[in-house]
């Protein structure tokens, strides 16, 4: 899997240990997401890095 960040535009080739492990599917707006600990649930269609996600919990 590979994904884009929406805020610096990183790609991410592998999820962090906390949104590998809470994959959800969200059935009110149809998306994949996962929990990440600084931005709370977030979709892959929205995606953070890991940085952009820190920088924004701050």
């Amino acid at each position: 899997m590979s994904l884009k960040c929406n805020v610096c535009g990183k790609i991410v080739e592998t999820l962090p240990l906390d949104c590998g492990y809470s994959i959800s599917f969200n059935d009110e707006k149809n998306l994949w997401e996962c929990y990440m600990e600084n931005c709370g649930f977030i979709s892959f269609t929205e995606f953070l890095c890991e940085n952009c996600c820190k920088s924004k919990g701050k």
